[in-house]
């Protein structure tokens, strides 16, 4: 193995220092180089190069109660922005987002979804004109992020399985060749789980059921999204004969527990608004709709055992007493009956899904950025 030029040790420990700074803020020099073991001229040469990229600032000084107060050094989010997207049969969501993960601007607009080269175009210039608003030079942009309801491949090139949208096959490339910046699809499951681990760090290990019109899922393993066929919760088969899916068999999951099943063709709003007015058609049908999500939860507890986070379009509407309820529905039919509720709702976040699609482009750069 070759040594390491003095020129890349500079480059690890200015990347030390803004890691550091990024998850130890507002921090001095001096506890900069206490944590790190460097000496202060150093890190001074440090944090000159890092505020001169603009990825730093001084924001007043440290609280002390004697002597001469510490400059306090701080992030700045806006100095890199990903974009994320979420494409959707008749509607297109865009979010742009800086390095804290806070969305600095977004855009929802109808678009009909047809996997063409003039879909790519309106969707190229929607997210360059998103970010021209917000001035967001495109020198500055990480990637952007194409979440969609479809299983893609590792490298986010193509759709292995675009069965919903009828997209199988479609390549990244044409929508690549308007973008100045990388970009590549991902699954709209796995970009919500994506957010869950961005918002929730210390939750590393979940098993994560995206309740949207159409169901998906996630696995959340040491920090990381398993990718590709895991988490295809949605095509599990509950019964042999039973609904068809668009997958062509019958009984999955989806059949029973996405939203569509659920309000069969009702509006969200419209329909929990009749629940919690006590109609008793939709409290009969959101009972129906527990007990096979509790059957589901079950199933997929006696394999991982761990969190079970509730997200979607559901998620909204989850009152304590849902989660209760379904709780205790899956403790009837467990084998190992527990004491404490493993049910967690959802971050509830504006454009979670296009927002999600962008977190993968912050957490690349702020492990390994490139200074």
């Amino acid at each position: 193995m070759e040594p390491f030029s003095l020129k890349e040790i500079r480059q690890q420990n200015l990347r030390r220092v803004y890691r550091l700074i990024c998850g130890s803020h507002p921090i001095s020099r001096s506890r900069i180089a206490a944590a790190l073991g460097m000496s202060l001229p150093t890190v001074t040469q440090h944090l000159e190069t890092l505020m001169e990229s603009g990825l730093i600032r001084q924001d007043g000084f440290m609280a002390s109660s004697i002597g001469r107060r510490a400059a306090a050094y701080v992030p700045c989010p806006s100095a890199r922005a990903a974009v994320g997207a979420e494409i959707l049969p008749h509607q297109l969501t865009i979010a742009a987002a800086g390095l804290d993960g806070e969305i600095l601007g977004s855009v929802s607009c109808p678009l009909d979804f047809h996997p063409g080269d003039s879909y790519f175009e309106s969707l190229a210039q929607a997210i360059l004109g998103l970010l021209s608003r917000l001035s967001v030079p495109a020198e500055h942009v990480l990637g952007a992020g194409i979440g969609l309801q479809g299983l893609v491949s590792p490298d986010g090139q193509e759709v292995i399985y675009g069965r919903i949208s009828n997209c199988t096959g479609m390549k990244a490339d044409p929508l690549q060749k308007r973008l100045p910046f990388p970009c590549r699809f991902r699954h709209d499951a796995e970009c919500a789980a994506a957010l869950e681990l961005w918002e929730r760090p210390a939750c590393t290990d979940a098993i994560y059921l995206s309740l949207s019109m159409h169901l998906g899922g996630a696995i959340l393993l040491n920090g990381s999204i398993q990718e590709g066929r895991w988490g295809v919760f949605e095509h599990m088969t509950l019964e042999e004969d039973g609904p068809l899916c668009y997958c062509g068999k019958r009984g999955c999951l989806e059949c029973y527990c996405s939203a569509e099943a659920l309000t069969g063709g009702e509006s969200l709003e419209g329909f929990f608004g009749a629940l919690r007015g006590g109609d008793p058609d939709h409290a009969a049908r959101w009972d129906r709709y527990l007990r096979r999500l509790a059957q589901a939860v079950n199933n997929l507890r006696m394999v991982m055992d761990t969190l079970v986070i509730l997200g979607g379009h559901i998620a909204p509407y989850l009152l304590p007493e849902d989660l209760d309820r379904l709780f205790t529905l899956i403790q009837q039919r467990s084998a190992f009956p527990e004491p404490d509720n493993f049910l967690l709702t959802g971050v509830q976040k504006p454009c979670a899904i296009a927002l999600g699609a962008a977190i993968p482009y912050l957490r690349e750069f702020l492990a390994q950025p490139d200074l």
